[in-house]
C-alpha cells in the first residue's frame, strides 16, 4: 500500500486536552501520538465517537514551555480501538513548531 502522507510523521507521547468547537462542551484529555507538520494522531479518551470534519482546537502542554501551544484542525478519520478512539487532524496551518516533534516522551 502507498504512503498517502505529504510529511514524515513523529512520534511522541503528549498529553493534551481538546475541544470540539460543534459539541460546545468542556475541555477533554487526549494524548497525541504522532506529529508532523501538517497533522497529527491523537487517542481520545472517550466512549462517544466524535464526528468526521469536527473541528478540534488542542490545547498542549509542553514540559519545557511555560505556556501551551494552540493547535486547530479537522478531524479526517476516527477508529474505535479498544475502550478509546483513535483519530488523524489535519492542522489548518502548518505546524512548524518542532518542540512538538522532539518533545521527550511524557510518562
Amino acid at each position: 500500500m502507498k504512503e498517502k502522507r505529504r510529511f514524515r510523521r513523529h512520534q511522541t507521547q503528549l498529553k493534551a486536552q481538546y475541544y470540539i468547537k460543534e459539541r460546545n462542551k468542556e475541555w477533554e484529555e487526549c494524548t497525541i501520538i504522532d506529529v508532523s507538520r501538517k497533522g497529527m494522531g491523537i487517542v481520545f479518551l472517550i466512549r462517544k465517537e466524535i464526528e468526521v470534519n469536527s473541528t478540534v482546537l488542542l490545547e498542549i502542554t509542553l514540559l519545557t514551555e511555560l505556556e501551551p501551544i494552540y493547535i486547530v484542525g479537522i478531524l479526517k478519520w476516527i477508529k474505535q480501538e479498544d475502550h478509546d478512539f483513535i483519530g488523524g487532524i489535519e492542522s489548518t496551518d502548518l505546524l512548524a513548531d518542532l518542540k512538538l516533534y522532539y518533545s521527550p516522551l511524557e510518562k
